[in-house]
Parts: C-alpha cells; structure tokens; sequence
C-alpha cells in the first residue's frame, strides 16, 4: 500500500528472509539421519562442547538451549540468499543514487541561475549621456580612475 520504493523494498526482503527461514526449519525437521550420529552444538547459553548423540529422541528435538549443528547445504542456502538480498540492496542504492545525483545537477544548475540573477540586480546601471553629475553637467564614459580623480576634486571643491 506504500508508495516509498525502500519501504517496499524492506518489506519485500524481511518477507523473503521470513520464508527461507521456514524452509530451513522445514529442510532441517526433514534431514535424513546423519549416518545414526547427529552433531549437536550448543547455543551461547550452554558449553562450547561438540557432543555426538545416538539416542532416538535427541535425533528428532534437541535438548532446550542446544541447536543442530548446521551442514554445508544449509550454509550454502543461507549465504546464496544473504547475497540475492545484498544485490537486491544494492540496486536500491543505486537507483537512489542515481535519483540523488540528478537532483544534484538540477539544484546546481538552479543555484547558478540564482547567483546570475543577484548579481544582474546588483550592477549598477551604466552611467548614460542624460544621467546629470552633481555640477549639473551630463557624463560621458569615464575610466573608472579618472572617475575617482573626479570625485576627489569634487569633494576638494565642496570642502572649500
């Protein structure tokens, strides 16, 4: 019902992770028995002993705090699924970047266009031959040092 692509996506990724988890639970109640021996490992909550079991009921339910050992197929599953979600990741990242990098080149291109326009509206206006100068008399074109001499004289005049 969402409209965010990562919302979807993360929800679409815990689903997908929610049913390889069932089916490694459904694979690991359906393995056959290992040779009449049964690795079981236990959990953080118990010993870090490794003991083989050969009794009927701990071939079909672990002991609580202890889990079956995994096997090669099971890891390979596990980590083949970790890397489909990791690439799947990855295409979202780089769509979003995409997505961000145009942005980025708009906002840009805006940000020049807002600078150009400042600094249009902050130019003085070109003195023009009907502009009048503080003596009354039109300017012409004047170098920029001449100007100031100019205005120097001006103020020297006013002064006195």
């Amino acid at each position: 019902m969402t409209q965010s692509e990562q919302v979807r996506l993360s929800l679409e990724l815990q689903r997908d992770r929610h049913l390889q988890q069932q089916r490694l639970i459904k694979m690991s109640h359906k393995q056959p028995k290992l040779k009449g021996n049964l690795l079981l490992s236990p959990s953080k909550h118990s010993s870090a002993l490794i003991t083989p079991c050969t009794s009927p009921i701990a071939l079909q339910s672990p002991p609580l705090g202890w889990k079956a050992a995994k096997d090669d197929k099971i890891r390979l599953e596990e980590q083949s699924t970790a890397i489909a979600d990791l690439w799947k990741l990855v295409a979202v990242l780089l769509v979003e970047n995409k997505r961000l990098l145009e942005e980025h080149e708009k906002l840009k291109a805006e940000n020049v266009c807002l600078k150009r326009v400042l600094y249009e509206e902050h130019q003085s206006p070109p003195a023009s031959l009907d502009q009048a100068s503080p003596l009354g008399m039109r300017l012409l074109d004047v170098p920029p040092d001449l100007q100031q001499e100019i205005q120097l004289l001006l103020e020297k005049a006013n002064d006195s």
